[in-house]
């Protein structure tokens, strides 16, 4: 049971990709019955499996050239709405220094536990 709660995620990603790609197959197979019985052709599964392979790979291509843009313009935005300015890091240090120093806290050793929070054994 800790195996599917790790990993569920991922099988029902498997299963939607599955099932996503076994209805493309049926519609599309569908479509093409429909296309060959206009044109008075029987169906060939050797004409079907190019053009299904084909219009796969077209899908899968734009929906992976989608996702990259995707990633690359959330990348730039993160970098230009969140950029900290080196200036302003120190700025900030210099000021997070000057109320330790107020409040009688050496700023070397901010990290250690002051007194009064260490606990009794």
């Amino acid at each position: 049971m800790r195996h599917f709660r790790r990993w569920g995620a991922v099988y029902l990603l498997v299963l939607l990709f599955a099932g996503s790609w076994v209805g493309q197959f049926f519609t599309q197979m569908a479509q093409f019955r429909s296309e060959q019985s206009t044109h008075g052709e029987p169906f060939i599964w050797a004409d079907f499996w190019p053009e299904f392979f084909s219009s796969t790979l077209e899908n899968w291509q734009s929906e992976w050239l989608q996702l990259i843009f995707q990633a690359i313009l959330l990348l730039g935005a993160k970098h230009w709405l969140f950029q900290a300015d080196a200036g302003d890091q120190e700025r900030l240090e210099r000021k997070v220094d000057s109320i330790q120093e107020h409040l009688g806290i050496s700023p070397n050793t901010s990290d250690e536990p002051r007194p009064e929070q260490e606990q009794a054994p």
